[in-house]
C-alpha cells in the first residue's frame, strides 16, 4: 500500500499579527491564511501567491520553484492552484532563522532548498531598480516576515496580505517580489511598495505526495550484491521527488557490467553506484559477468559530428623493424558505430579491438615505439532524416596508455598508466615533434624492467577529460567510471617470447628462434629432428632455416650437419 502524507488544517495561533484592514486588494477565493513557522519533521505546507492583482499578466501568479530548469518563478492560475496541478515545487515552508527574532525566516521548498539573494544583487540604486533572478540553495537568505500594512509603505493592504524584507540588504528595503513578464515572471528583490507587487497571500495546503517504488536484485546472487542506500530491504517506497541511491558489488572473479529494467535490456546505468531521480516505479538488476578487462562506455557532447574520431592505421616497431597492426581504408574497416543521443553513455563502439594482431616482442627489450595515424576521410550518416556530415577530430582529444603488466585484468598496477600526450587542440601533435596529421603521431613505450615472457593487454584512450587535470590518466576507470568523452579506446596484445628457446649443446651459428618457430641453420646441409623417444620427426636439406611449426608442442633434438641442439617448441 502506497505511503500518505496529510498536512493537518487544524487552525493555528499565528506568530504574526493579522492586517484587519479593508482593502481592495483581495486573494483568491477570498481567504487566505496567517503563516507561521515549522521544521522538516513536522512541515506546514502553504502555497504562496504574488498579491499582485492591477496587471492581467501579473495576477493570481503563485511561487513556483522550476528546477527542471533551475529557476524560481510564478505560475498563474486564475482560481487558485488545481489538485491536478499541484506539484512539491509550489509547496513552501517557513523555518525560524533562530537569530534572537521572532519574524526573522527560512523560506524552505518541499526538496529542502532554501530561497537566497546573491551578493550582487540590488534592490535600489537612485531612482533605478535592478531585478536581480534569486537562487535557491541550502543555506538561504534570512527574511523578516511582516503584513503588508506593518511595513508602514501603504494603507491599501488587505488580511493575510504579507511582506518578505530581505534582512541582508544594506539599502533602505528590499522586499521578495514577483517580476513581470519581461523577464520570463522570475522572483527578484525590489524597494517598491508593499501594496501590490512586493505583497503574498499564504495559502495552507493539503498534499498527498505521489509516491514511486524501487527495487534492485543482482542476476545472480552468486555473482555479486546489491542495496539500495539507507535501506536494510532491497525495496523501498518514497516520494517521487525523492532520490534513490542504487549500489553493485561484485563478488571475487566478477565485475559490474551495467544496471538494466527487469525483464528488458533497458540500460539504467553502467555506475555501480547510482542515483535514480526519476518520477517512475523502478526495478533495477545489476548484470554482473565474470572478470574481464574494464568495461567502458563512450559519450558526446555539444554536436553529433563530433564522432569522427578514429585511428585510420597502427603499427609498433622494435629495434629497425616496423609492423603493421592495422590500416582503415572505409568506415567498416574502422568500424563505424553510429552514436546518436547526445550525452547519453553507449557501450556500443567504446572499445575498438585490435588483439588479433599482436604486438611481437622478445624478452629483455627495454622499449619499443607505436605510431598512430588518424582516419583523415570524413564521415557521413544519416539521423532522424538529417544528414550529418563528421570531419577527422581526433586532434581534438588527448591520448594516455595503459598495460596490464601484472595480468589482474586491471590497470591500475605499477608501471601500467602512461601519461597523457596531446593539447586537445587543432595543433595537436601528441607531444610528437615530428608528427602531423597527414603522417601520424609516434611515442616509445618503456617495458618495464624483469617483465616476464607473456602475454599482456595494452588500451589506447582517446578522449577530452572533464574537468581537466594533469592527472586525468589515473581517474579515466575511477573519477570518470570508464566513461570516453568525447572519444575512442583501442585494445591491442603484447606478447613477449623468449629470444631463444633452447639450451645450446654446440655454440654455433644454428639456434632455434621461437617467435618465428624455425630452426635456423645458415647453409645447413641436413637436418634430423627427434623427439626424446629417439624417433625421427622431420628431415630437411639444402635450407638456411626449417619450419618447425607442424610439430606438437615437447622438446626436440635436431642434428644439423652434425651439430646437436635441444629446443622447446
Amino acid at each position: 500500500m502506497k505511503k500518505k502524507l496529510f498536512l493537518s488544517l487544524l487552525c493555528v495561533t499565528s506568530l504574526f499579527v493579522s492586517n484587519s484592514a479593508s482593502a481592495a486588494v483581495t486573494p483568491v477565493a477570498g481567504y487566505s491564511t496567517n503563516p507561521q513557522t515549522s521544521t522538516a519533521e513536522s512541515p506546514v505546507w502553504y502555497t504562496m501567491m504574488s498579491s499582485h492583482l492591477s496587471d492581467a499578466t501579473r495576477q493570481n501568479r503563485f511561487l513556483k520553484w522550476d528546477g527542471e530548469n533551475n529557476r524560481l518563478c510564478t505560475e498563474q492560475y486564475s482560481d487558485g492552484i488545481p489538485a491536478s496541478s499541484l506539484t512539491e515545487d509550489h509547496l513552501w515552508r517557513l523555518e525560524s532563522a533562530n537569530d534572537g527574532t521572532d519574524t526573522h525566516v527560512y523560506l524552505v521548498n518541499y526538496n529542502g532548498m532554501r530561497i537566497s539573494v546573491p551578493s550582487n544583487a540590488t534592490a535600489e540604486d537612485g531612482s533605478t531598480y535592478v531585478n536581480t533572478p534569486l537562487e535557491m540553495n541550502e543555506t538561504g537568505s534570512v527574511w523578516n516576515l511582516m503584513t503588508s500594512a506593518a511595513t508602514g509603505l501603504s494603507g491599501d493592504c488587505a488580511d493575510g496580505q504579507y511582506a518578505l524584507q530581505f534582512v541582508g540588504y544594506t539599502g533602505n528595503r528590499a522586499y521578495l517580489n514577483a517580476t513581470d513578464g519581461g523577464i520570463n515572471f522570475g522572483v527578484t528583490i525590489y524597494a517598491a511598495g508593499v501594496h501590490q507587487a512586493s505583497g503574498w497571500f499564504f495559502y495552507e495546503t493539503e498534499y498527498t505526495p505521489a509516491v514511486k517504488t524501487v527495487s534492485v536484485a543482482a542476476n545472480d546472487d552468486a555473482f555479486g550484491t546489491v542495496a539500495i542506500e539507507g535501506q536494510t530491504g532491497n525495496s523501498v517506497e518514497v516520494p517521487q521527488s525523492q532520490a534513490v541511491t542504487v549500489t553493485a558489488t561484485p563478488a571475487e572473479g566478477y565485475m559490474f557490467h551495467r544496471w538494466v529494467e527487469r525483464g528488458t535490456e533497458n540500460v539504467l546505468s553502467y555506475r555501480p553506484t547510482y542515483s535514480y531521480t526519476g518520477n517512475e516505479d523502478k526495478a533495477f538488476v545489476a548484470e554482473f559477468v565474470e572478470k574481464d578487462y574494464p568495461i567502458m562506455t563512450r559519450f558526446y557532447v555539444v554536436d553529433l559530428n563530433q564522432q569522427n574520431r578514429y585511428l585510420g592505421a597502427a603499427s609498433y616497431t622494435v629495434g629497425d623493424e616496423t609492423h603493421e597492426l592495422f590500416s582503415c581504408t572505409s568506415e567498416a574497416d574502422l568500424p563505424f558505430t553510429q552514436y546518436t543521443t547526445l550525452h547519453n553513455t553507449q557501450e556500443e563502439g567504446a572499445v575498438i579491438d585490435k588483439t588479433s594482431t599482436p604486438i611481437n616482442l622478445n624478452a629483455g627489450v627495454e622499449s619499443f615505439s607505436m605510431k598512430f595515424k588518424q582516419y583523415n576521410t570524413p564521415i557521413t550518416f544519416t539521423y532522424n532524416s538529417e544528414e550529418i556530415v563528421c570531419d577527422p577530430q581526433l586532434i581534438w582529444t588527448r591520448q594516455t596508455l595503459f598495460i596490464d603488466w601484472n595480468n589482474d585484468k586491471e590497470f591500475a598496477g605499477t608501471d601500467e598508466i602512461y601519461e597523457s600526450m596531446g593539447i586537445n587542440s587543432e595543433t595537436n601533435n601528441f607531444d610528437d615533434p615530428n608528427g602531423s596529421i597527414e603522417n601520424g603521431w609516434q611515442r616509445s613505450i618503456a617495458i618495464p624492467e624483469g617483465t616476464a615472457a607473456g602475454t599482456y593487454r595494452m588500451r589506447v584512450v582517446y578522449m577530452a577529460p572533464d574537468p581537466f587535470t594533469e592527472d586525468w590518466p589515473s581517474k579515466v576507470f575511477t573519477d570518470f567510471f570508464g566513461e570516453l568523452r568525447n572519444g575512442v579506446a583501442y585494445d591491442f596484445e603484447i606478447q613477449i617470447a623468449q629470444a631463444s628457446g633452447i639450451e645450446a649443446v654446440t655454440e654455433s651459428a644454428i639456434y632455434y628462434d621461437a617467435q618465428a618457430q624455425v630452426l635456423v641453420a645458415p647453409h645447413m646441409s641436413k637436418a634430423v629432428v627427434y623427439n626424446l623417444a629417439g624417433q625421427v620427426v622431420m628431415q630437411a636439406e639444402n635450407a638456411d632455416e626449417v619450419s618447425v611449426s607442424a610439430l606438437a608442442k615437447g622438446v626436440y633434438v635436431a642434428n644439423i650437419d652434425g651439430k646437436m641442439i635441444k629446443f622447446i617448441r
